[in-house]
């Protein structure tokens, strides 16, 4: 069983990210942009756990947490503040404003996770569910070897180092080159599928996959591919070298189970579906 948590948070990307990991983990996500929002969704929805920015529109942080403290249908849950802002005094002025505890704004899933699981009962606290076909989800997570060695082309190296923390809990062992330097230290490795993301909005990603592609053509001929564009929509032109076809082709944003389940497709009988170039 995992926990429903709120996060309320006026940034985009914050909230994205946040949203990705902690269903990743298994938790289900529940989402405010402002303060009002906030408290009438805690109100609303009894969440397991709240997750608040400080800095928000309407009402801030503290206004919710003083809020949510004084009504007696929500002042048992949780809440955690979450700031940018460095915290000097370990958090007392947070806890005597009415936060039960605070997070600082890294989204290292190592470290964050652990910190949100500590406020949850143990029977809320989540595992990353099982990828496509694992059969029990109550069987502990195997300790053995790792379904499968994937290499991450990914030139925003922020975001190939989140994806690849979500993977490797995932049981995956992942490694990521986010420059043609790193790009050519991995092709001495051995891989046993290739997870490309060539955003094309970005032109340093439209840049940086087609080119190491085609640079290390013999070195991952014949691994399974699996592209991850911008939109659905998007056109493939230019973004892969010729003779390359994606075995599986994603968009963003990324669901954590959407992606493994494509690395599981990929992986099982060697993918059947169209890969990277095979060798003459």
């Amino acid at each position: 069983m995992a926990a429903r948590v709120l996060i309320v948070e006026d940034n985009q990307a914050n909230m994205d990210l946040m949203c990705y990991l902690l269903a990743a983990f298994g938790h289900t996500p529940l989402s405010a942009y402002d303060g009002l929002q906030g408290v009438v969704a805690a109100r609303e929805l009894q969440p397991d756990l709240i997750i608040c920015d400080i800095h928000l529109p309407r009402l801030d942080g503290y206004g919710v947490v003083a809020l949510l403290k004084g009504d007696a249908a929500t002042a048992a849950i949780p809440v955690l503040a979450a700031s940018a802002l460095p915290v000097s005094d370990g958090g007392a002025a947070l806890r005597a404003a009415g936060f039960d505890g605070h997070l600082p704004k890294s989204l290292e899933p190592d470290t964050l996770i652990p910190s949100i699981e500590s406020f949850l009962p143990t029977a809320l606290r989540g595992r990353p569910p099982p990828a496509a076909g694992d059969g029990d989800d109550d069987a502990p997570p195997a300790a053995a070897a790792p379904r499968a060695r994937v290499l991450l082309l990914d030139a925003a190296p922020d975001g190939g180092g989140l994806v690849a923390s979500v993977l490797a809990h995932y049981g995956y062992a992942v490694a990521v080159a986010a420059d043609a330097e790193q790009a050519a230290h991995c092709a001495r490795q051995q891989f046993d599928l290739l997870l490309c993301d060539a955003d094309t909005t970005q032109s340093r990603h439209t840049a940086f996959v087609p080119a190491v592609l085609e640079r290390h053509r013999s070195e991952w001929a014949g691994l399974p591919l699996v592209l991850v564009t911008a939109a659905q929509d998007d056109a493939l032109d230019g973004l892969l070298p010729p003779g390359w076809a994606p075995a599986v082709l994603l968009a963003h944003p990324l669901e954590p189970l959407q992606l493994a389940g494509a690395l599981e497709q990929c992986t099982q009988a060697g993918s059947t579906t169209s890969t990277g170039p095979a060798m003459a």
